[in-house]
């Protein structure tokens, strides 16, 4: 008998396995494409045919499955004599065990995620921390206003410039004052002039206060200005910081996807491979199982076959026995003849038979032990021999007894 083994197949599968597959679905009542393409279609078909025959519905096609598809031509017997076409001995190299390999898609996404590590963003930094704490640092660390007159440059113009004019009005009312006077100085003169000098020096101070007014809101406004700068830098700095959240946040969020997307792949490809093993191990052990079976069966034809020989032997055994009883008796019959015809009895009839054949022959009783049969049998405890047990027997079934 010839062992057609056929590869384990499933969702994914081609080639002309699954061609095959897809034949002998067709054979059992399904309507497929014989395209060599496992697909969809294919699988809801096994599945159907797992289900209605009571075999595990997974959609993986292995020897238990191809076993009850080709089942009709596989239990077929020899044409020829009355011998039983014994079972081929399965051959368990035929179904190599599934190795886990990772797929390309699987490959692709684990190296999209490492270079995704790779690509993280590093620290945050700020472009203007340095302007913003040098400002902060001048703002904490900046004197209290402190104006000094003498120390203002302008006001020192102004004051030059008062006191000559204020010569020059001293001057001019000394000189106004002498004229009236005819020429000739004079205490009122002199008193007029410094009088003329000193109002004239008394407008310096108007100008002092006001230059002092003017240094206090330069110097506010020198403050309010530093902190308008550090707030337009924090704002600034804020955005970036914003933005450099707003990457984070999207570099973490396309990470998790990443991660779930070669966790499902990798998790939905290890299931499968899980059941191609579990399909795998069902395999062998339905292999082993057939394997057992057809050692089983051989043994018994062999016990059964000789059997079969050792009761033709006894048989044969048997009819030599009784052919020669028979002729033995034939060659006696003719001297015992006169004195059975005298004592008026027949010696065919007084004789026990010798085998079952002769019993049954002599009485036409064909339902006493055969000499096997009462080997097995408790009457061995009742009858010394099975020749004991005969002619019990034919004393009790012989003709007109």
């Amino acid at each position: 008998m010839i062992n057609i083994a056929y590869s384990t197949i499933s969702y994914g599968s081609s080639g002309s396995d699954v061609k095959k597959l897809q034949e002998t679905l067709n054979n059992h009542g399904y309507s497929l494409a014989v395209d060599g393409q496992f697909g969809s279609k294919t699988q809801a078909a096994v599945r159907d045919y797992q289900k209605k025959h009571g075999l595990q519905v997974d959609g993986i096609v292995g020897v238990k499955t191809w076993g009850s598809l080709n089942s009709k031509s596989s239990s077929k017997t020899s044409s020829t004599g009355n011998k039983t076409q014994s079972a081929a001995v399965p051959s368990l190299k035929n179904l190599p065990r599934p190795e886990y390999k990772k797929s390309d898609e699987v490959k692709s996404a684990e190296n999209a995620l490492s270079q995704w590590e790779k690509n993280k963003p590093s620290e945050y930094e700020s472009k203007y921390s340095e302007q913003i704490e040098t400002i902060l640092n001048d703002i904490l660390n900046r004197e209290d206003f402190n104006y000094n007159l003498n120390a203002d440059p302008l006001y020192q113009q102004y004051r030059e410039q008062y006191i000559e004019n204020g010569k020059k009005a001293m001057m001019d009312t000394v000189g106004q004052a002498t004229a009236l006077t005819g020429g000739y100085a004079n205490s009122y003169a002199v008193n007029a002039g410094n009088q003329a000098y000193d109002e004239y020096l008394n407008g310096l101070n108007d100008i002092a206060l006001d230059l002092r007014d003017r240094a206090y809101i330069q110097y506010t406004d020198e403050g309010d200005k530093m902190l308008e700068d550090v707030t337009l830098l924090r704002s600034l700095d804020g955005d970036d910081y914003d933005k450099y959240l707003s990457e984070l946040e999207k570099y973490y969020e396309d990470g998790e996807y990443l991660l779930n997307k070669l966790t499902s792949m990798s998790d939905a490809e290890f299931d499968e491979f899980l059941a191609e093993v579990d399909a795998w191990e069902n395999d062998r052990e339905y292999e082993f199982e057939k394997y057992q079976d057809a050692l089983d069966r051989q043994e018994f034809e062999k016990e059964m076959a000789f059997k079969e020989a050792e009761a033709k032997r006894d048989q044969a055994n048997k009819d030599r026995q009784y052919a020669l009883s028979a002729s033995r008796a034939s060659s006696s019959s003719s001297s015992k003849k006169s004195s059975e015809k005298d004592s008026g009895s027949d010696s065919s009839l007084t004789t026990p038979p010798i085998s079952y054949n002769e019993f049954c022959i002599r009485t036409g009783v064909h339902t006493i032990m055969t000499a096997k049969e009462f080997g097995s049998s408790k009457l061995t405890d009742t009858y010394a021999t099975y020749q004991d047990y005969l002619a019990a027997m034919y004393k009790k079934y012989k003709k007109g007894g």
